[in-house]
């Protein structure tokens, strides 16, 4: 398989591969009550309007990096998940920059990390 064709053979259209290269599904969340679903792409970006809770609506094996875009400081809440760095918690969102988060399941356990140092 070298092109986006022959994805489409096994009945998928996503990731897009082309000349090797991947792109990856790229989604706009809206709202303050939000499923975070992976199905609707690995790479998802969130403004936030004000407080948002979030919920897991990832399957074993699935992940999505998440941009978080909180120039306010408004409060997040966060599903039940083992977060891996960050001394084992949520991390602060910076209000000057997008935070970044690696999303992941393994099994029933969601896991967290913050990508770089948050600023």
């Amino acid at each position: 398989m070298t092109n986006a064709r022959d994805l489409a053979n096994f009945g998928r259209t996503s990731p897009v591969v082309t000349s090797g290269t991947i792109t990856e599904g790229v989604y706009a969340i809206t709202g303050t009550s939000v499923a975070l679903e992976p199905d609707n792409g690995s790479v998802q970006t969130h403004t936030l309007t004000g407080a948002t809770t979030y919920t897991d609506g990832f399957s074993a094996g699935q992940g999505i990096t998440l941009m978080i875009d909180d120039g306010t400081g408004f409060a997040v809440t966060w599903p039940t998940m083992t977060w891996i760095n960050n001394a084992a918690a949520a991390p602060d969102l910076a209000t000057d920059a997008d935070t970044v988060v690696a999303l992941w399941k393994v099994g029933t356990t969601l896991y967290g990390a913050l990508v770089g140092d948050g600023s």
